[in-house]
């Protein structure tokens, strides 16, 4: 399969879709398992200050509703649970960006919203370079652990198949389609 966004050449932005393609598509029945769920892509949420915010993916599945946002970054992440800068170290050269908890923080709370605050959304972050931060945070996580940690997630509740359709539909009216 040929990727047109490759042959634009080389960006941030390019880079950034490309790692959100491969987060996708560990949920693909193929790879996930044929179980019920459901992956909404590139969902855009308004908050209450008129401020958009974009979140990469949101997975529904019997066992919980999962907010992912995904970092498709070479070299070294560095950086502390509560610092608002991270770094990214490659070639010599330090790159900084907003701390990935705290940025998902934000989208789960928007996206709890939306859906009227009647469910748990957990946040999951994933590294597609295999290169998480060494932190103790639930939901951090290397591209290699996502499908393991998802399938094995339990919080006590788990969802109909009437349930998961709604969300997925409320979820699929706000799917940005700018970049397809």
């Amino acid at each position: 399969m040929i990727f047109p966004f490759l042959r634009i050449g080389h960006t941030a932005e390019n880079n950034g879709v490309f790692g959100e393609m491969i987060v996708a598509s560990v949920f693909d029945p193929r790879y996930f398992g044929e179980e019920e769920h459901y992956i909404v892509n590139n969902v855009v949420i308004g908050d209450e200050r008129g401020h958009a915010h974009q979140i990469d993916h949101v997975v529904i599945c019997v066992n919980g509703i999962f907010c992912i946002e995904t970092k498709h970054m070479v070299g070294s992440i560095m950086g502390n649970i509560d610092d608002k800068t991270w770094y990214q170290f490659t070639y010599g050269r330090s790159n900084p960006f907003y701390n990935p908890i705290l940025q998902n923080k934000t989208h789960v709370r928007v996206l709890s919203k939306l859906l009227g605050d009647k469910w748990n959304v957990h946040s999951i972050i994933v590294f597609t370079k295999e290169n998480k931060p060494n932190l103790k945070v639930e939901g951090l996580l290397n591209l290699s652990e996502l499908r393991a940690y998802v399938h094995e997630y339990e919080d006590g509740y788990f969802f109909s198949s009437d349930e998961m359709k709604e969300i997925k539909e409320t979820l699929e009216k706000r799917v940005s389609h700018e970049s397809n």
